[in-house]
């Protein structure tokens, strides 16, 4: 009876938990199994994250398209221009405003507060974000508050409309002037400098789809932007979010757009601002690795990659030059 009782005494004594050394080892494969796993949610989120950024353009290509069918074939503008009634030269007609009503974002439309007196920057729609207008990689805020210049509060945008390219060859006399860099007159939106009441004014000039003649599946019209400085830059925060990214609300200031920009530079290239690229020609870009998207006119979306050659990625921003390039970059 008592060499029984020893003999479970001491299976008991056996059967307990893991030792130290076992339970080391469990973690280490488990921490080697997070890390082989981690890239792979990783990469699965980010494609998501760039699925959604993809049907955001595709919305503003369709909602573009939506505009031309009510206008008669008419597209927005890109910037209304200067406004000849404001005391402060900003002025909110322009891409992502005029196609708002026709993105189901009526009510949204109805809060801005265009023809403004005072301060433009009092607007009800201005903190008020679009879902189609922000793409879920950016990681920093969504809504822009204290900022020291009033221009950068509100709800960002992190898109650009194309304003052409800076293609070999272009003239003074293809171009409009700008104090933020000269703008072709080669792209989907352009501009002029017209007389206004004694005064010449910078204003946005409507293109037709008629008018684009290297064909509306050729040519890009909206694209993810971005862009801040990189290091070292010339200000103290340059380089911090939002960087050159604006609020949805304005479209631009003076003969400044906000709106859309010029493609000089190929997506993501790292410049700082006016060193020499000014405003109007900062590249565009996206946080998606190695590729930015961009929708063309017919409102499809295709990816551009980081390294394109710059002849065909000017020959798709420009609308009339006979410059047709396929989709095969």
């Amino acid at each position: 009876m008592d060499a029984l009782l020893k003999v479970r005494t001491k299976s008991r004594r056996h059967v307990g938990g893991f030792t130290l050394v076992e339970l080391l080892v469990v973690i280490a494969i488990i921490g080697v199994l997070v890390a082989l796993l981690l890239p792979a949610v990783q990469a699965a989120r980010e494609a998501a994250r760039r699925a959604q950024c993809s049907n955001n353009l595709k919305q503003m290509g369709l909602g573009v398209q939506n505009y031309m069918s009510s206008k008669k074939d008419m597209l927005p503008l890109g910037y209304e221009g200067v406004p000849s009634w404001a005391s402060v030269s900003f002025n909110k007609r322009h891409l992502f405003t005029s196609i708002l009503p026709y993105m189901e974002q009526q009510s949204v439309y109805n809060q801005l507060i265009f023809e403004y007196t005072g301060s433009p920057y009092v607007d009800p729609a201005r903190d008020i974000p679009v879902p189609s207008y922000l793409c879920p990689s950016w990681n920093d805020p969504t809504i822009v508050t204290g900022a020291i210049n009033g221009y950068e509060d509100g709800a960002l945008i992190t898109y650009q409309g194309v304003s052409g390219a800076t293609v070999t060859g272009l003239t003074t006399a293809e171009m409009t002037d700008s104090a933020f860099g000269p703008i072709p007159n080669n792209g989907v939106f352009t501009f002029e400098r017209v007389p206004v009441n004694g005064t010449v004014r910078f204003r946005g000039r409507a293109r037709k789809g008629s008018e684009i003649l290297d064909g509306q599946s050729n040519t890009l019209i909206i694209g993810e932007f971005v862009h801040r400085d990189a290091q070292p830059c010339a200000t103290a925060g340059c380089d911090q979010a939002p960087g050159n990214v604006r609020p949805w609300y304005l479209g631009g200031y003076a003969d400044a757009p906000y709106s859309c920009k010029v493609l000089e530079y190929t997506p993501n290239v790292q410049v700082n601002r006016n060193t020499p690229p000014p405003f109007n020609r900062l590249p565009m870009g996206s946080f998606h690795p190695g590729v930015t998207q961009f929708v063309y006119v017919d409102g499809s979306v295709h990816v551009i990659a980081d390294g394109i050659e710059k002849d065909p990625y000017y020959a798709l921003a420009t609308a009339d030059m006979g410059d047709i390039v396929d989709n095969s970059f």
